[in-house]
């Protein structure tokens, strides 16, 4: 793992725990992908109003226009219902369409935005959350940029699920207590797994995982796929 990956994922971590953190982790982010801007919004589904919004670089000047305006025009947003699946503004729609909307015409263009690759990192009956990233007019994404994104999509849904919680929940007050969670996502460091739980600990395989896990979070449910914890699998224990 690089340097500025690892990088990378510490920032997205502190932004689980602080909502102040996340422009710094945008920033981070957009910086180790090459590209000039990023964003994270929060969509209100009965509302279709934007409840939380963290935009970065070429966008970020932008930010109140898209909140006070713009997101109940976006056409684009509304398609990314399912999870971890990537889509890109320019394959999404022709270019007759994107001359003629005003999303696109007034705020993207006037970004000097050319194209946006987005995923949806959470959805619940209130609520959308979604991720994209922004390249400039005159430049393309480069091969890489899709892949990278996919390596940071369960860290940034682990962050995105608790701040969500954080900012959301039913009492008005958001809980500091951990959950009984499985490991939240996991990533790589020279061929061994390295994960992080939901309560912010880190170790590699080899360690007693689940005892490690236990002793903070309680009982847990996890599955093992290759060998990793697989956040998304069926409710079964890992012995």
């Amino acid at each position: 793992m690089s340097p500025d990956m690892s990088r990378v994922l510490r920032k997205i971590h502190d932004a689980s725990y602080a909502s102040e953190a996340w422009p710094e982790a945008l920033r981070t982010l957009t910086d180790a992908l090459g590209v000039p801007g990023a964003a994270c919004i929060v969509v209100n589904k009965q509302t279709r109003g934007a409840d939380w919004v963290c935009f970065s670089g070429l966008s970020e000047r932008f930010q109140s226009r898209y909140v006070d305006r713009l997101v109940k025009l976006d056409p684009f947003t509304p398609l990314l219902n399912v999870e971890f699946r990537r889509m890109k503004v320019s394959e999404c729609f022709s270019l007759p369409f994107l001359r003629r909307d005003e999303w696109y015409t007034d705020f993207i263009l006037n970004c000097g935005v050319r194209d946006i690759l987005a995923c949806c990192l959470m959805e619940r009956p209130s609520h959308v959350a979604v991720f994209c990233v922004h390249q400039q007019i005159g430049r393309f994404f480069r091969d890489e940029t899709a892949s990278v994104m996919e390596q940071l999509a369960l860290p940034l849904r682990s962050a995105m699920q608790r701040h969500v919680d954080r900012l959301f929940a039913p009492s008005g007050h958001p809980s500091e207590q951990p959950t009984a969670r499985a490991a939240q996502y996991y990533f790589h460091v020279d061929g061994v797994a390295e994960y992080h739980d939901d309560c912010g600990n880190r170790f590699k395989s080899g360690e007693s995982r689940c005892a490690r896990i236990r002793s903070c979070c309680g009982a847990l449910t996890i599955r093992r796929l290759g060998g990793l914890l697989d956040p998304r699998g069926p409710m079964t224990t890992d012995p």
